[in-house]
């Protein structure tokens, strides 16, 4: 993993994987934008609650807070790159997913990051200057590879739904919500939520919920001190022993165990 000061950081997805593939293969968000690049191998990812497979020379560009989940094969390669959250480098407010189908397309984007990794390594003179520019270029490339449509790219009159639930959750998902609640608020019925749901990721409404509540359960108790009595308060659960449960259930392990895992 290469960093910056400025919140650019550059990682390779064989090292995503091999450290904590949860942190990436279950529905998050992260305060960076991001941009995938994938270069070897095949997988899916859902982004705001619509799931899409992906496959070599295929760009995914997350804005700061969208909500995702990436698989990560073992045959996979390619690079993360993070990006500060600002938008002085004009990057998109939606994300889009693309097959970069031009040889010079592909030769650009890894052109830039190259550059850009090789800027972090060396941590020469003016490197946050020289970071902003290639962070300027690569926002200049993804302005050009997807034109007019990039707030379009992921988007299906029938998934919008399964969207502002992906959207509604991340807002909410601490506050002890249940599926009937994000309905309620979305104007709808828990029912159809859990139908578009699933017709857009697979999984029903109440699935997407409770994976993305216990990603962040083990984020807490990977990344922090807190007792499991004030995690489980501050997602929202009526009590330590039922969050207990929920999170044996769901990884295997008790909240104890997971964090002795350490």
């Amino acid at each position: 993993m290469t960093d910056s000061a400025q919140g650019f950081r550059i990682t390779s997805l064989g090292k995503l994987r091999m450290k904590d593939a949860w942190r990436l293969e279950l529905l998050h968000s992260q305060p960076l934008h991001r941009l995938y690049w994938i270069t070897r191998g095949q997988g899916r990812a859902t982004i705001r609650g619509v799931t899409r497979g992906y496959g070599p020379n295929t760009a995914m560009f997350l804005p700061a807070g969208t909500q995702m989940a990436m698989e990560l094969p073992a045959q996979l390669q390619g690079i993360e790159l993070a990006l500060p959250a600002d938008n002085d480098l004009g990057l998109p407010q939606t994300p889009f997913q693309r097959r970069i189908a031009t040889i010079e397309g592909q030769a650009s984007l890894t052109g830039h990051l190259e550059r850009a990794e090789r800027e972090i390594s060396t941590q020469a003179p003016a490197m946050n200057r020289a970071l902003m520019g290639y962070g300027l270029l690569i926002s200049a490339w993804v302005t050009r590879e997807t034109g007019d449509d990039h707030g379009l790219a992921l988007r299906e009159r029938s998934h919008r739904l399964a969207e502002d639930f992906a959207d509604a959750v991340e807002g909410r998902f601490r506050s002890g919500a249940g599926v009937a609640d994000y309905a309620q608020a979305l104007n709808v019925t828990p029912t159809h939520l859990s139908r578009v749901c699933r017709d857009a990721s697979g999984r029903p409404a109440l699935a997407l919920l409770n994976e993305r509540i216990m990603c962040e359960a083990r984020r807490l108790l990977r990344d922090t001190d807190m007792p499991a009595r004030e995690i489980a308060e501050t997602l929202g659960f009526s009590s330590a022993a039922y969050f207990t449960r929920a999170f044996q259930q769901a990884t295997g392990k008790a909240p104890i165990a997971y964090r002795g895992g350490r």
